[in-house]
């Protein structure tokens, strides 16, 4: 069969099309395909690149009644491509812009990229095939996988802090809340509370009640919703130094330090544990000690830590009583 092209001054720029959308894992999700100037169509096949790993091919449903005269066929092939393809006899259809129809996948986890292949193919009457059309990659992002910030954070008592969600689109709804006795419960727009139906959830001053607290952002759109990754906080009280009887309660050195970090104790601390954490709040290691005397000396390796600023906090019975910055080379 002779194929012929279309010179691309005859008609308007023929468009197809996939936008952004977000849905809940393991949710059936319809994915629209979108066209602009499908004028005198007779057949085509397009080509899609998908991640089979992450979703599942279920069908093609409410095909345009442009092209009702004809039959749409689609299906995943042996190259992990989602292929449509549709033809008829005269007359042809035509589509000045609209949904071409819509994909639904069962969504299993993380994202889906529809990549269109370059030989995706339109063809008009006399078997013309359209040149220059534009092809619009879509996406598709589950909503528990939208960063936040940050994972986990050590505030002063009375010190204002926020947690935010990353780069989330204006249509995915936020309600923030916060665990208490296992159960998710949603937070007023009440003091110390603001921001609580926004991206960002501000705390105008912490309490000693919100340590090791969760916080989280039930995301929602217009057909489910997912909770975000949890954002830990901890509080650290006001006057720790007075309470434990002096202000260096531990010292380190070297700092920077490369491979190994000296700690010498300058008072007595009960049930100790030390845990060192980076600039996220995320901790990297941690050295349960029980006991330890004023003038007792521990050391850590640190030499597989990448590089960077760290934080070295010191507990007694579960609770942070000194925060030191230390810089690892």
């Amino acid at each position: 069969m002779i194929w012929m092209v279309l010179p691309s001054e005859t008609y308007a720029q023929t468009e197809v099309k996939i936008g952004s959308y977000t849905g809940c894992s393991n949710t059936d999700i319809l994915i629209p395909v979108e066209v602009e100037h499908f004028e005198d169509i007779a057949a085509f096949t397009i080509y899609i690149e998908v991640d089979t790993a992450n979703f599942e091919y279920v069908g093609i449903e409410n095909a345009n009644e442009a092209f009702s005269s004809g039959d749409f066929v689609a299906g995943v092939n042996i190259h992990s491509q989602l292929v449509i393809t549709w033809f008829t006899l005269p007359p042809n259809a035509n589509l000045e812009s609209g949904i071409l129809c819509d994909i639904r996948i069962l969504l299993k986890k993380e994202t889906v990229n529809f990549s269109f292949q370059q030989n995706s193919e339109i063809v008009q009457s006399g078997f013309i095939i359209i040149e220059n059309v534009v092809y619009s990659d879509g996406l598709l992002i589950t909503l528990n996988s939208y960063n936040i910030d940050p994972i986990s954070q050590t505030v002063l008592e009375e010190s204002p802090a926020s947690i935010e969600v990353l780069e989330l689109p204006e249509s995915i709804n936020c309600q923030w809340q916060k665990m208490e006795d296992e159960n998710w419960l949603d937070l007023e727009e009440l003091s110390p509370y603001s921001g609580v139906s926004t991206s960002k959830l501000s705390i105008e001053s912490v309490s000693l009640e919100m340590h090791d607290k969760f916080f989280r952002c039930l995301l929602s759109n217009d057909f489910c919703s997912d909770g975000s990754v949890e954002s830990e906080l901890f509080v650290t009280p006001n006057g720790v130094s007075e309470i434990i009887g002096q202000t260096n309660t531990v010292s380190v050195y070297p700092n920077p330090v490369h491979t190994q970090l000296n700690c010498h104790f300058n008072t007595s601390v009960l049930n100790a544990e030390l845990k060192l954490v980076n600039s996220k709040g995320v901790s990297v290691m941690s050295k349960q000690l029980s006991d330890v005397f004023a003038g007792d000396e521990i050391s850590l390796n640190i030499n597989e830590i990448k590089a960077g600023l760290y934080i070295l906090q010191l507990f007694s019975n579960g609770k942070k009583i000194t925060d030191l910055k230390i810089m690892k080379t």
